[in-house]
C-alpha cells in the first residue's frame, strides 16, 4: 500500500522541512563570517609560539597527564591540544588560557605584557613634555559676565 499525503500531514512535513532549511542558512552564515585565511605569522614570532608549545607540552607530561585529561579539563578535543601544544597561530588566547589553568598554570598567564618597559618611557617622556612648555592662558573677554559680581547679597 502506497503513503498518500492527506492534508494533515502535509504541513507538517513542509514545517520540518523549513525548520532544517532554516538551521542550514544559520550554518552557513556563521560559516561565511570565519576568516577565509589564517592570520599573517612571522617566522620569529611563529618560533616564540611553537616554543610556548613545547613549555605547555612539558608541564603536561612532568605532571603526568593525559592529552586526553588536560583537554577534557580545558572544555576543547584533544585535537586542538595538539595544535595548543605545536604552536598553532590559529589557536585563540582563550583556548590557550584554558589550557594553562588546566595545567594550573593560569597566573603566568598573567603576567603577559605585565611591564611595559617602552610604554611607561613614552609616557615619561610626553610628562616631560608637558611640565616643560609654559602653559598658555585664555584671556577673559571684555564684557563678559561673571555672576558672582552683579548679585548683591541682602
Amino acid at each position: 500500500m502506497q503513503a498518500r499525503w492527506n492534508s494533515v500531514s502535509c504541513p507538517l512535513q513542509i514545517g520540518v522541512y523549513v525548520h532544517h532549511f532554516g538551521q542550514i542558512l544559520r550554518l552557513m552564515s556563521k560559516m561565511m563570517n570565519m576568516p577565509s585565511k589564517p592570520p599573517v605569522i612571522f617566522p620569529q614570532e611563529q618560533r616564540m609560539l611553537a616554543r610556548l608549545g613545547e613549555r605547555i607540552r612539558l608541564a603536561r607530561l612532568r605532571r603526568q597527564l593525559s592529552s586526553a585529561a588536560i583537554a577534557a579539563r580545558a572544555g576543547i578535543s584533544r585535537t586542538t591540544l595538539y595544535k595548543v601544544e605545536l604552536g598553532d597561530p590559529g589557536i585563540t588566547l582563550g583556548t590557550c588560557l584554558r589550557v594553562l589553568a588546566a595545567l594550573g598554570l593560569d597566573q603566568d598567564f598573567d603576567q603577559l605584557a605585565a611591564d611595559d618597559h617602552v610604554g611607561r618611557r613614552l609616557q615619561d617622556l610626553a610628562l616631560d613634555r608637558a611640565a616643560a612648555s609654559p602653559r598658555r592662558r585664555t584671556a577673559r573677554r571684555s564684557g563678559a559676565h561673571s555672576p558672582s559680581s552683579d548679585e548683591e547679597t541682602p
